[in-house]
């Protein structure tokens, strides 16, 4: 085990405290697919050294994407099945032919392509989230948005101000969203208020109300997950008695039926509280019948940022392309 501390290499047999700094490790890497010391070398990269803010789903997607870049793919099963015909064949048939070898591998190769495309796809979303929730217990992570910083504090956010001066209302759906562009700042450099669909942070979400009272072109714009209850938030807001204020001023931006369509491979993450696995697939259609989701922060804090600022000028969210082998940040190896 490498420490994330102080990089001291310790053994498994020596205890789950660093004896050089007393650091207590939280993870054993035969066991959870990932050290202490890989974590936190994710985090460093996804928060840019501190700089940024970040969702557990960001930090989870990033774990996933590691875990795939380290999986073998159809080409690396081809091999293998390729390997093992020969074995296979040297041992079973007395007179060994070419011929021979083809047929073990015309039985064997199919399997392995199919494998190894089913391990690259595959999305273990709910392990890599309770990885997060297990180091931040343990180990709390202070770049971490929850959707709580502002229930106990104020939202660094004056909308009279005229060094601020908003030009928009950004609406978002989940709260730990909203924890994450105030916290980014992002507010400040888009000009846009960030409240979400629950109303949170409430002091900024009254003051929305007095705003639009005193600015009422204003626009309102929604940003979602894609999904099918994201696709009928606009009109659920709509027929919200808290939203009526914002009914004719509200616009969706996305993540749009029609992005989705336009894209290749994306993460799809599970319905809530279910154990069905996700998977990252370009066969949007079949993934959204079953109830799961594309998360809007399924990239890391930066290009979200980049994203959602050009979509409040542009009036629609593109989406950033899922690299096949991205791992989302390089890690050093930890041989543990």
């Amino acid at each position: 085990m490498r420490c994330p501390e102080c990089k001291h290499n310790q053994k498994y047999k020596d205890g789950t405290r660093c004896n050089k700094c007393r650091y207590r490790f939280v993870f054993r890497k035969k066991e959870d697919r990932i050290s202490d010391f890989t974590l936190r070398q994710i985090i460093q990269r996804l928060s840019d050294n501190g700089q940024q803010v970040f969702t557990t789903t960001q930090l989870a997607l990033a774990i996933c994407r590691l875990w795939r870049k380290k999986t073998l793919g159809p080409i690396g099963c081809g091999v293998i099945a390729l390997v093992v015909s020969a074995i296979v064949g040297l041992f079973t048939f007395s007179e060994w032919s070419g011929w021979d070898g083809a047929l073990i591998l015309a039985v064997l190769l199919p399997l392995a392509i199919w494998l190894g495309r089913r391990g690259k796809n595959k999305l273990p979303f709910d392990k890599a989230r309770k990885i997060v929730e297990h180091y931040h217990q343990a180990h709390p992570i202070q770049a971490l948005a929850d959707g709580t910083a502002f229930r106990r504090q104020a939202a660094p956010l004056d909308l009279q101000d005229p060094h601020y001066a908003p030009e928009r209302i950004l609406v978002v759906e989940r709260d730990d969203l909203v924890d994450m562009l105030i916290r980014n700042r992002f507010h400040l450099t888009a000009k846009a208020v960030a409240v979400s669909r629950t109303g949170y942070p409430e002091p900024v979400f009254e003051a929305c109300r007095e705003f639009l009272r005193n600015h009422p072109d204003t626009p309102v714009q929604l940003v979602h997950d894609g999904s099918t209850q994201g696709f009928a938030l606009a009109a659920q807001l709509a027929d919200d008695s808290k939203w009526r204020f914002a009914r004719a001023r509200l616009t969706d931006l996305g993540i749009s039926m029609a992005a989705l369509q336009r894209s290749g491979a994306l993460p799809w993450l599970p319905p809530a509280l279910s154990r069905s696995g996700g998977a990252f697939s370009a066969n949007h259609l079949q993934w959204l019948r079953t109830g799961h989701r594309v998360p809007l922060d399924y990239v890391g804090p930066k290009p979200l940022i980049g994203l959602l600022s050009a979509a409040v000028v542009g009036g629609a969210l593109l989406l950033a392309p899922e690299s096949p082998n991205a791992a989302g940040v390089e890690v050093e190896s930890d041989y543990g």
